[in-house]
């Protein structure tokens, strides 16, 4: 009876060492999101373009900009192409691409980006815009709480689109429009 424990421990503890084994390799690497950097995600990734519709805030190194129905802020979503052709999320519906939010960067840094447009040429001049007021074209009061709502959500409103590139779970913004003019494209100098 003895033997027949020694062995059933022995053969137990093995599988549970080959399965930590797997674990902790897979964690670290590369087949992991976290193990795959954001240049191979800008090149191996596929190209997806999503809207824009302002900037949630900025700082000196960069801004976070407003994605309409792109949410990558959850642990997984799903990502999907609407009948525009623009990429949205869903976590209700499954779909085979995926994105998951903790490996993937809304942040849009100035260091990893060139500037290429000809009406925001520099750091500088896009700030300038960020700083300008919002307009509220055809005011009407029965929109009010849309008008405060907007004013609590954005940082600056405005309307682009972005090109973003997916690749094992992990999400990254290449290209960023604003009124149809490409003005920042990511840089793979990592």
């Amino acid at each position: 009876m003895k033997k027949n424990s020694w062995k059933i421990t022995a053969v137990i503890s093995a599988v549970l060492f080959c399965v930590g084994v797997c674990v902790v390799w897979y964690a670290f690497s590369p087949y992991h999101p976290r193990g795959i950097s954001d240049s191979d995600v800008a090149d191996n990734g596929t190209e997806y373009k999503v809207k824009l519709s302002g900037i949630y805030s900025y700082e000196e190194n960069g801004f976070t900009p407003v994605i309409n129905n792109f949410r990558w802020f959850d642990d997984k979503v799903y990502v999907f192409v609407g009948e525009d052709g623009y990429a949205y999320t869903d976590d209700t519906e499954k779909s085979s691409v995926s994105v998951d939010g903790s490996y993937s960067s809304v942040y849009v840094d100035y260091g990893d980006y060139e500037f290429c447009g000809e009406t925001y040429k520099n750091q500088r001049e896009l700030e300038a815009f960020f700083e300008t007021r919002d307009r509220i074209y055809n005011f009407d009061i029965n929109n009010l709480s849309s008008y405060v709502q907007d004013i609590i959500t954005y940082e600056k409103k405005f309307y682009g689109e972005a090109t973003v590139k997916i690749y094992r779970k992990r999400c990254v913004i290449t290209e960023i429009y604003i009124d149809g003019e490409k003005i920042l494209v990511r840089n793979n100098n990592e």
